[in-house]
């Protein structure tokens, strides 16, 4: 009988030209209303008649006070008020201030009797994100080891897995939503400022501890990811550029999971894991507005801009069924400029045009599903945009140019014969060829050298040379592209 009720109730929406498409949640993330003396109740009833459906609010763990759940007199009455207007609260947990990680007042152990606590004390609460950029420098250090090896994946993934198995212990419902990492970093453990990882190769590192760890269980149910903007001027499609991602650059983000987990305990987005884009704001202008203070540091939009991104950026998020929720970073502003105004309302509690353009798009969606192209993804068994060309060098060589849009390692094979079959994705060497192997950048061509088998005899008309080129991903081995070039060249004069 619920097969034929769910079936009628399909064809229905379609003979009403609707859809039942899936459709994120949206919500936002903000401690506004814990410090407000109706404990957010009004901020909160905002926030439902605008069709919003969650609201994160955060609970640090500090490793100098680690038995103390961080402003629980503030959640007490928060909580409660949330879910009297209809919102399902998510609470995010994570250890700060990151000095203290440093001094070693932390351990995962500690964070996982932390977070249990916390989940003890609100049973009502059944979802927690654990982690909050744990890429960056201001919520995690170090983010290199001496040798430059990423140290901040390993070193949070624990953490992760002491918090996963300590909230199942609790409830076994709890959804565990995972790392919250951020959309940026530079991956230069030298740099003057900001030293951090980009959102690509931490989760290949991430990946690579989980599984050398050998741990059976997954780390999470579902991965937060924080799709801000370059810069609050970018419109949404325009996103970074590897190893970065965005909003745009949601694929990438699927591809490093499946990369990371594929063929272990932990799922990816080919196996159901979920996107919970929980912080994404476009920064607007206050200039003039009363209340607030300090001097604006960042680039910022106007109001009727941020309004028609955040509703193009909710009707797009239903279109791929791997985006759960949506939150937007604040849904009332912070009062210092040095602080974030991407928010619904103003410091005062008025409402933004960008309120009205996310209600409305709820809305739509509510009614008529993905209005454009679902997002159709399927991980690659390839190198990502690898490219390679031949061109003749100044000393009558060959060079071989070797392009991909992600960190790869090549083989490459020459020789005025040819240098070896391909089979697959695999370059088979064969006797007389020369090859060499070098280390490829993202997204930074680099130029081989390489000489030909024999002498290039005086006289000759044209030099043909055959070049094998393998590449091979180092985010995952088993991704692999194979090309063949025959190169005929005019010898020099």
């Amino acid at each position: 009988m619920r097969q034929i009720t769910a079936a009628l109730t399909l064809i229905g929406a379609l003979l009403a030209g609707g859809s039942a498409a899936h459709a994120a949640d949206i919500g936002a993330n903000d401690d506004t209303g814990k410090y407000l003396s109706d404990g957010g109740a009004t901020l909160y009833g905002d926030m439902s008649g605008l069709g919003l459906r969650q609201i994160v609010l955060t609970s640090r763990y500090k490793p100098s006070d680690p038995l103390t759940i961080q402003d629980k007199e503030l959640l007490d009455r928060a909580i409660p008020a949330a879910a009297e207007a209809g919102l399902r609260v998510v609470l995010a947990v994570y250890p700060y201030p990151p000095r203290e990680v440093v001094a070693g007042l932390a351990s995962p152990g500690a964070f996982g009797a932390y977070t249990a606590s916390v989940a003890q004390a609100y049973p009502q609460v059944k979802q927690f994100v654990v982690g909050n950029e744990p890429n960056q420098p201001a919520f995690w250090r170090p983010q290199f080891a001496t040798s430059g090896a990423n140290a901040s994946a390993p070193a949070f993934g624990r953490y992760l897995a002491a918090a996963y198995d300590a909230l199942k212990a609790v409830d076994p419902e709890i959804k565990v939503i995972g790392v919250g990492l951020s959309p940026r970093g530079n991956d230069r453990p030298d740099a003057k400022s900001n030293i951090s990882t980009s959102p690509v190769r931490f989760l290949r590192a991430l990946g690579a501890w989980y599984r050398a760890s050998g741990r059976a269980l997954p780390l999470m149910d579902g991965f937060s990811f924080h799709p801000y903007p370059n810069a609050a001027t970018d419109p949404l499609d325009r996103g970074y550029q590897w190893p970065n991602a965005g909003f745009v650059n949601l694929d990438r983000i699927k591809q490093a999971l499946w990369d990371a987990f594929n063929g272990t305990a932990q799922p990816t987005t080919v196996d159901g894991l979920g996107l919970y884009l929980d912080e994404v704001g476009w920064q607007v202008s206050t200039a003039g507005e009363p209340g607030y203070t300090e001097l604006e540091n960042v680039a910022v939009t106007d109001e009727l801009t941020q309004a028609a991104l955040y509703a193009d950026l909710v009707r797009r998020a239903a279109c791929d069924e791997d985006v759960v929720e949506v939150s937007f970073f604040g849904f009332r502003d912070d009062g210092s400029r040095i602080g974030f105004q991407a928010a619904l309302q103003r410091l005062d509690g008025s409402a933004r045009p960008a309120a009205e353009a996310v209600r409305a798009a709820i809305a739509d969606v509510a009614a008529a599903g993905c209005a454009s192209a679902a997002v159709a993804w399927a991980p690659s068994v390839d190198v990502l945009d690898s490219s390679v060309t031949v061109e003749r060098t100044a000393n009558g060589g060959l060079g071989v140019r070797l392009a991909a849009g992600e960190d790869a390692r090549a083989l490459v094979c020459v020789g005025s014969s040819r240098p070896g079959g391909i089979r697959g994705r695999r370059v088979v060497k064969t006797r007389g060829a020369h090859c060499r192997s070098v280390t490829l950048v993202g997204r930074r061509p680099l130029v081989l050298a390489v000489e030909l088998s024999g002498a290039i005899v005086p006289g000759a008309t044209r030099i043909t040379a055959e070049i094998g080129v393998e590449l091979v991903a180092e985010a995952n081995s088993a991704r692999r592209t194979a090309r063949y070039h025959r190169a005929t060249l005019a010898p020099l004069a």
